[in-house]
């Protein structure tokens, strides 16, 4: 007689709102953009060159999402085990991938200048991307604290690194200070804004951006679960458009603070709104899609725009000009467009195929491992 399978128990799943997936997904898209090199002087434009902010945006919307899935949801260390595991779970394994992916670049770089004796700005091995930044990208410290190398490998991931270990603090804050948990959020928020602004960051500015931005929208879920009110449809578009201005027109490192304001207009005015224009174009399937591949858009897009600069380089063999201490190809206008189109595609393309191997399979058996009875 034969042992019949294990029962499957059913794992618990978050509800999402999916306006904001999309919205997730657009602001990655414009990462993506940001990152683009300055091939041409087209790419000049002020929405493009603020992009960064989007990652402030994520931060917000993180805060916003989790708080909503875990305020009342760990009591226990065994909870906030769970908990970190779970985003251990869903960070990690695609983080790993790419740091490896770099790891590798650099190992082709150094038998290449060891070998071939191909040296250059950009192709002397291990010189940005040392052992020691390795090390703090393995255990996701590259952006915590003074001695921290943010921007090593795959730069994308500082922010994972910073996210990673404002879970764990939401986590203790839940499990320690319960009651007055909005409180310390609150003081979180503004010691960090301030901290920012004044400029005295003390090395941890990455660390203070994703603390501002995520314990915000963790009080934005808790003021949205107060209203009993809605606001019209169309109130969306109006802040929509004043964030599109705001990224277009402000000076470049001025005002950057203003986005977390931005963000919490915009996730209450989605929220709250009655079903308009605006919430049926963010519900459209194709932008649902982009939101649910937005983390492995952010993580693999640096990677795609690296291989398209060495085939500029080396292959199409185009001019190059140095920008900060880096050398970069230079195209003409069609060129650039050429290129945009081709990068994007590739990267959609790519971040389709982690998502689907690599990212949601992880998730889902790390889900399995922590709601598995016994």
């Amino acid at each position: 007689m034969t042992n019949s399978p294990a029962p499957q128990h059913p794992v618990p799943t978050i509800s999402k709102i999916e306006e904001l997936e999309s919205l997730r997904g657009l602001a990655a898209l414009l990462v993506v953009f940001f990152h683009l090199p300055k091939w041409n002087p087209v790419l000049h434009v002020g929405f493009i060159d603020s992009g960064y902010l989007m990652v402030q945006l994520f931060f917000v919307l993180s805060g916003f999402v989790i708080y909503n899935a875990y305020a009342t949801r760990i009591s226990s260390g065994m909870d906030l085990v769970k908990f970190q595991f779970l985003r251990f779970g869903r960070l990690y394994p695609v983080h790993f991938l790419f740091l490896m992916a770099y790891l590798s670049i650099e190992i082709a770089k150094y038998i290449a200048a060891t070998k071939f004796g191909v040296s250059g700005p950009n192709a002397r091995p291990f010189e940005e991307n040392t052992v020691q930044a390795l090390v703090q990208q393995i255990f996701l410290l590259q952006a915590i604290g003074p001695t921290g190398n943010a921007t090593t490998f795959n730069i994308p991931a500082w922010s994972i690194s910073t996210e990673f270990y404002t879970y764990l603090l939401f986590a203790l804050i839940l499990l320690f200070a319960k009651k007055a948990k909005d409180i310390v959020f609150l003081v979180i928020v503004v010691v960090s804004l301030f901290m920012l602004a004044s400029g005295q960051t003390f090395g941890t500015v990455e660390l203070l951006r994703c603390f501002a931005g995520f314990f915000l929208g963790c009080l934005t879920a808790k003021l949205m679960n107060k209203l009993t009110f809605q606001v019209p449809g169309y109130c969306a578009y109006i802040v929509i458009l004043i964030i599109g201005i705001y990224l277009q027109f402000k000076p470049l490192g001025s005002y950057d603070l203003f986005i977390y304001l931005l963000t919490v207009l915009l996730i209450l005015s989605l929220v709250l709104a009655k079903d308009g224009p605006a919430k049926e174009m963010l519900r459209a399937k194709v932008l649902i899609w982009l939101g649910s591949i937005s983390y492995a858009l952010y993580m693999s897009h640096t990677i795609v725009i690296w291989v398209a600069n060495q085939v500029f380089r080396f292959v199409l063999k185009r001019p190059e000009i140095m920008i900060e201490g880096k050398s970069y190809p230079q195209l003409s206008t069609v060129e650039t467009g050429v290129a945009i189109v081709i990068v994007m595609a590739a990267v959609l393309v790519l971040s389709q195929i982690v998502y689907v191997v690599v990212e949601k399979p992880m998730r889902e058996k790390s889900r399995r491992v922590v709601f598995r009875k016994g």
